[in-house]
């Protein structure tokens, strides 16, 4: 992996072009924007079996292309019924309980134009697949025997195809670059952080996006939501955005009704007072037989063929990165102050620990 940068910079000149949001894109990107959970939501905003087709495709399970996952997305379902029914004790209606195409759920979860029980079970099933899919992805992983290097090394390279294609496709990008946090680096966030885990250390693999105008932001979240990272795999309450303005926000949530706002996590004490950034965590799927050596098994439908990766992803627009640069908030400055912490928890003051 290569220790520092990837610059897109060396491409021609493409013509800028922004894309037009739709209803799931603005509520993926809220989504992102402030840490919540889909486990919460009440509704979907799927209009299409093709949009239903290229969500599932982020999480490794092309229904277009692959016969078993087409069985495997009738397996997740028929459990999460199973645990409504026998654990929960809820009585499912038939038409709820085996449509004919799962696909058909994902639309009928998105029905918002009146009130339907049928689609507030629709919605309890999808989010029970979530959560049984999220646990069989941590299966897989514990099963395989693939080295998490490995795997960082197929994400990054995944992370970085859509980079690509993301500048080359005219999407206003200054620039799209990342790294991997180095050992050193994990240490000494772990002593500055309260929780002294490697669990909570979640931005080893990091990524910067930075959009040419502030109004490309959300655009940009948007982008990656529906090529990369599936929305209900950004992690809930590892979002913080001091960057677009409270107001810019309110705008943005008025475009989706019924969108509720989850309450902001603290910001990161060693960043400077005037530095300004959107930033959230996600799980990358990740094909895990993609790793060379790795053999897949012969019915991929039980435990699919994706695990996850954690991604930071920092997104800024042009002018506050240089403001971001040239004041408090300067990267160098932050480290001084992480450091510091880090003496302080320790028992020392800067310059005399060996003493």
């Amino acid at each position: 992996m290569r220790p520092d940068l990837m610059e897109l910079d060396e491409l021609p000149p493409i013509p800028p072009v922004t894309p037009t949001l739709s209803p799931l894109d603005i509520e993926a990107a809220l989504l992102a924007l402030t840490g919540g959970s889909v486990v919460d939501w009440t509704a979907l905003r799927f209009t299409s079996h093709d949009e239903v087709n290229s969500f599932l495709a982020l999480w490794k399970c092309d229904v277009t292309r692959h016969g078993w996952a087409r069985e495997r997305l009738r397996y997740l379902y028929n459990q999460a019924v199973n645990y409504l029914e026998e654990h929960l004790r809820l009585t499912i209606r038939p038409e709820v309980r085996r449509p004919d195409d799962v696909r058909d759920a994902f639309l009928a979860a998105s029905e918002r134009d009146r009130f339907s029980r049928d689609r507030i079970q629709y919605c309890a099933v999808l989010k029970l697949m979530h959560v049984i899919n999220h646990l069989e992805m941590q299966e897989l992983r514990a099963q395989v025997a693939v080295r998490d290097v490995d795997l960082t090394q197929l994400a990054y390279d995944v992370v970085l195809a859509r980079a690509d294609q993301m500048r080359r496709g005219g999407f206003p990008l200054r620039a799209f670059y990342g790294n991997r946090k180095s050992r050193p680096s994990v240490i000494t966030k772990l002593l500055a952080k309260r929780e002294a885990t490697a669990a909570t250390i979640f931005d080893k693999l990091r990524f910067r996006v930075v959009t040419e105008r502030r109004e490309d932001l959300v655009p940009a979240i948007a982008w990656l939501c529906r090529h990369l990272v599936p929305f209900p795999a950004i992690t809930p309450g590892e979002s913080h955005n001091n960057l677009l303005f409270p107001d810019e926000m309110a705008d943005l949530a008025r475009l989706a009704p019924g969108f509720s706002m989850p309450p902001q996590p603290a910001a990161n004490p060693h960043s400077g007072g005037i530095y300004r950034v959107i930033n959230f965590i996600a799980e990358l799927p990740v094909c895990v037989y993609d790793v060379p050596g790795v053999a897949p098994p012969k019915n991929r439908a039980l435990l699919g063929e994706a695990v996850m990766i954690s991604v930071e992803f920092q997104l800024v627009d042009a002018e506050t990165d240089a403001l971001n640069e040239s004041g408090e908030g300067r990267h160098d400055l932050y480290k001084e102050r992480q450091a510091a912490r880090v003496y302080e928890r320790l028992g020392r003051k800067r310059g005399k620990l060996a003493r």
